[in-house]
Formats: C-alpha cells, sequence, structure tokens
C-alpha cells in the first residue's frame, strides 16, 4: 500500500503515521524501508510541525498538504523550521491522507517529496481515496488483532471484507455502526450482512456469531 501510494502521487517516500494527540508523533510504518527515522530527529519539539498544527487546531479530517496552512497557524519561520528538519530525508512537502479510525489517536498516510508541493488535483484524488484508506486499514487492525485465532473465512465461501463484517458483528454493532466503523454506506454493510447470513446459513447477527464460534471464524469468547 505504501509503495502504490508513493508511486501513484510521485512520492519520495511515504509513511503511516499515528499522532497520540495532541503532539506525539509516531511512524508506524516506512516506504522506502527504514528511509525516515521512527521518531522526530533531534530536539524538534512537533508542537510547531506545521501539519500537526493544522489537524490539532482545526480538528478537520480532510487531506491536507503542508503548503496550504494558513501562516495564522504556521508562518514562515515554522515552514522553514520543518524543511531544515525534512531536508535530509526528502520531507520538504507533505500530503496528508488522514484515516478515519474510532481508537482516538490520530491515524495518517503521509506522502513525501523534497522538491514542489502538491497539486490541486493530488489532493483531489487524496480525498477520493481517503475512504477506501480507511476502509482497509480498518479491516487489516481488525483481522491483525484477531489473527491468531481466526480460521480463513473462504472455507465458508466468505470474502476477507464479510470476515471482517462478521468479526465486527460480534462486538455487537449495528449495521449503522458497521458502516460508520468501515466508511461504508448503511445499505452496503446490510448487503454484506445478508451475504454473510446467506453462506453461513443462518437468519440473524445472534445465530450468525454462534455459527461463527462453532466453525472457529472468530476468537474464543472470554470467560
Amino acid at each position: 500500500m505504501l509503495d502504490l501510494l508513493g508511486q501513484s502521487f510521485d512520492g519520495a517516500c511515504t509513511t503511516r503515521n499515528r499522532v497520540d494527540l495532541p503532539w506525539g508523533n509516531h511512524v508506524l510504518a516506512c516506504w522506502p524501508e527504514n528511509y525516515v527515522p521512527n521518531e522526530p530527529p533531534g530536539d524538534y519539539a512537533m508542537n510547531q510541525q506545521p501539519l500537526l498544527r493544522w489537524f490539532v487546531f482545526t480538528k478537520h479530517a480532510d487531506p491536507q498538504t503542508i503548503g496550504r496552512v494558513p501562516d495564522a497557524l504556521a508562518g514562515s519561520r515554522l515552514k522553514r523550521a520543518w524543511e531544515d528538519i525534512g531536508r535530509p530525508w526528502g520531507l520538504n512537502h507533505q500530503l496528508s491522507i488522514p484515516l478515519k479510525l474510532p481508537d482516538g489517536d490520530h491515524h495518517a498516510y503521509l506522502i513525501h517529496r523534497p522538491d514542489r508541493d502538491f497539486t490541486d488535483q493530488e489532493l483531489a484524488l487524496a480525498a477520493l481515496l481517503q475512504p477506501v484508506l480507511t476502509g482497509l486499514a480498518h479491516h487489516f487492525d481488525v483481522v491483525t488483532a484477531n489473527g491468531g485465532a481466526l480460521r480463513d473465512g473462504s472455507s465458508q465461501g466468505l470474502t476477507a471484507r464479510e470476515t471482517t463484517i462478521l468479526t465486527l458483528l460480534s462486538t455487537g454493532l449495528t449495521a449503522e455502526g458497521l458502516a460508520r466503523r468501515l466508511s461504508i454506506s448503511p445499505r452496503t454493510a446490510g448487503k454484506h450482512l445478508e451475504h454473510v447470513y446467506r453462506k453461513l446459513d443462518v437468519c440473524d447477527r445472534l445465530m450468525a456469531v454462534q455459527k461463527a464460534h462453532e466453525l472457529g471464524l472468530l476468537a474464543p469468547e472470554r470467560s
């Protein structure tokens, strides 16, 4: 995923970041591998980072670039300071695509390049990709969290998405809750549920969860 994003936006580097709001930044993954440090270099204070200031103070969750952060939030002095920090790794220009995940932290994909800002067309493309990336990230997190105890749902004809739906269903989420969590429409969530019920030969969520436990498709319930 990181390399595909980098190639799509002609980036020198792409990272998946988690921010413990307001100011704790962590690089969770990087392409190319080990291209940038996991933590800010030296004594750089992340409350001075232009993009982070934008997201913290505005509470916006749409894609944004450093070059478009207003001077009222990060003036030329702060932007030059970031350029000095980022220049050795080619991080001068950044495009952030926030992931609207439910854990309370700020997650984002960041595409970095050294020589030019991102265009309006690239920002529009990032906005189109954002819900897809959010859904994929949440799917990955759910499967990873339960992976040690999950059996491949394909034995029952379930797709990877339907296995994720089933896992979330076991937590008590409604169709509306599933839709919000996966950034899909309630109608799409309902269709996924219909497919899960049909493939498991059940007629409601309680029976689906019970059948999934019997088949080993869900982690064992904790006593």
